[in-house]
């Protein structure tokens, strides 16, 4: 039996496998089709991510976590694999459905993948076979390579390459420091802000603006942390002033030391093995290089700095989560919360602060139902400050259909692949129901990119109809909106708060975490079970908008002032402010 391995870069109908006959082929990412049987060319099509649990899961890559605790210390007590084994989280969920997935494929199998990649690795092990793969070769490689840095350069400007750079080389800001002047400390109390991302500081600026009479640092780990309007009570700096303290040189070889202790105690877990195996804990090594040097950085500014809080709304990048840890070991309060909707990764986590600002009822559900944290720590704090536009439908223009695109790329599919199941039909009922056909794109998203992705699904007819529109959303695209549609991007709750049906297409799966059943549990997105769905949208939107009423989630700014001043709950304290 003959079977192909198809890589989430690839496409099963584009490169030199295409023209060759599999009696097996293997998706290796996520893709729309995933709910059908597929066939192709007569070789039946297993899909990776019909493989997954979910839930279930996300306990077993929880335990895998839990297994390196306390054998990574460093020489100021943190727990340097808690902070750095996130970023093997993703590739732990593959493991587990690639182990499912093997089962499947007979061990006497002629492995073929489209290219070399650490599942390859994994799936050889498996299945004891050796897999060969079509994109080898220096030049085949080195024309990759050229590709990947003409996409880059072609997505990226100037600025963001830049941070790119930094992200890579200078991770301990040894680099930046000498570029940096030295901080003027402050002579007020302050409530510090840890950002590495525009999204973080300006969710921390909304919760500023609520107390004007208290004073704010936001602390930058990279440049687009800056790239956000804050209030006056709030201040900006950049990590790299403080990086002027080296660690010592035998700290970092004395972890090292015991990273490889801890490796061979994880290899005896099989995901982990597994992992290990296939290159993906080597990562790990890097981090504790730059961890060192990172944490000093944050000891200077808590010793620079009047610090009387710590606000964190990231706390899985172990950058920005290094001064949560800091100022707990100093009794100093510390408060978490998140920039987005939803945070998935404390299924697999611990909250690491006294408390976390949940911005809604649905989200503290999520982390206190689903995600097993202590309701007595998770207060509701909400971060909308604008008034919603008016809900009443007769008011709204309503001429177009809003298509919120994602990057799906991340999640291992292929837009052209989603643009394929979505756009062909929102783009006949637009047609006949005399709409316009919009897609926002997200931040991280190529205009260019997208529509050449279009231009290969839709007519020269449809193209020249389609609108694209980049940038943040706007209060006018919005008043413009006949609904929404989207996969499980947080729009879908700014739509329903702004009284605009947002519908979530629930057979397209990006991630294991359970958004899309978490907005939908809340009245924050209509749900679609398939593409036939589609059709059913236009009598939908008018029972939306006969029943919806936009409620306000207000915040009680002397209890938020109470929390970053005592950084928890008196005792008999039953209520949040909501």
């Amino acid at each position: 039996m003959r079977v192909l391995l198809v890589q989430p870069e690839d496409f099963l109908d584009s490169g030199p496998w295409s023209a060759r006959n599999w009696d097996l082929i293997v998706n290796l990412g996520r893709s729309p089709l995933a709910h059908l049987g597929q066939i192709h060319n007569g070789a039946p099509v297993l899909h990776l991510d019909h493989y997954s649990q979910g839930f279930s899961d996300a306990r077993i890559v929880r335990d895998l976590r839990h297994a390196g605790r306390g054998q990574l210390i460093d020489e100021h007590g943190i727990d340097c694999w808690e902070l750095t084994s996130v970023v093997v989280v993703q590739q732990a969920f593959n493991v587990l459905q690639l182990q499912r997935m093997a089962a499947e494929i007979p061990r006497d199998a002629e492995l073929w993948s489209t290219r070399p990649t650490w599942t390859t690795r994994v799936l050889a092990e498996l299945l004891h076979t050796p897999v060969s793969c079509f994109r080898t070769g220096r030049w085949i490689r080195a024309k990759s390579a050229a590709q990947h840095y003409r996409q880059v350069l072609h997505h990226f400007s100037p600025s963001q390459i830049k941070q790119i750079f930094f992200d890579k080389y200078d991770a301990g800001y040894r680099w930046r420091a000498h570029f940096s002047g030295k901080p003027n400390p402050r002579s007020e109390p302050v409530v510090l802000v840890p950002s590495a991302y525009t999204n973080v500081s300006r969710t921390a600026a909304l919760y500023a603006a609520m107390l004007p009479d208290v004073h704010f640092l936001l602390v930058a780990t990279r440049q687009s942390a800056h790239e956000c309007v804050l209030p006056e009570n709030m201040e900006a700096c950049d990590l790299a002033a403080y990086a002027r303290v080296q660690p010592q040189a035998s700290e970092i070889v004395a972890l090292m030391e015991a990273w490889t202790k801890l490796k061979s105690h994880l290899q005896a877990l099989e995901p982990l093995r597994l992992l290990s195996l296939a290159g993906i804990l080597d990562q790990i090594p890097a981090f504790l290089h730059s961890l060192p040097f990172v944490r000093n950085a944050w000891r200077q500014v808590l010793e620079y700095e009047p610090v009387c809080s710590v606000l964190c709304g990231d706390d899985s990048n172990f950058v920005t989560s290094l001064p949560v840890v800091l100022a707990k070991k100093r009794n100093t309060p510390t408060i978490d919360f998140h920039h987005g909707a939803l945070d998935g990764f404390y299924l697999f986590k611990d909250l690491p602060a006294d408390l976390y600002l949940a911005k809604s009822e649905m989200e503290r559900d999520y982390l206190v139902r689903l995600c097993g944290l202590p309701p007595t720590r998770v207060m509701i704090a909400s971060t909308t400050l604008r008034q919603s536009v008016s809900s009443g439908s007769k008011t709204r223009d309503q001429r177009n259909i809003v298509l919120f695109s994602e990057p799906y790329e991340l999640a291992g599919m292929h837009a052209e692949e989603v643009y394929g199941e979505l756009l062909p039909a929102l783009w006949l009922l637009a047609q006949s129901n005399h709409r316009e056909l919009v897609v926002k794109l997200h931040p991280f998203e190529s205009r260019t990119q997208r529509v050449r992705a279009a231009s290969r699904v839709l007519p020269e007819e449809a193209m020249s109809q389609v609108r694209w529109i980049q940038g943040p959303l706007t209060s006018e695209l919005l008043q413009q909106a006949w609904f929404g549609i989207t996969i499980e991007s947080t729009t879908a709750i700014e739509c329903t708060q702004n009284g605009v049906c947002c519908f979530l297409c629930r057979w397209l799966k990006l991630s294991p975490f359970g958004y899309a059943e978490q907005f939908t549990r809340f009245g924050m997105g209509e749900s679609l079970q398939n593409l036939q769905q589609i059709n059913e949208i236009p009598d939908r939107v008018e029972k939306f908008h006969n029943r919806h009423r936009v409620q306000q989630t207000e915040t009680d700014p002397s209890q938020l002032l109470k929390w970053l001043t005592s950084g928890r709950r008196e005792d008999g304290q039953a209520r949040s402010a909501s």
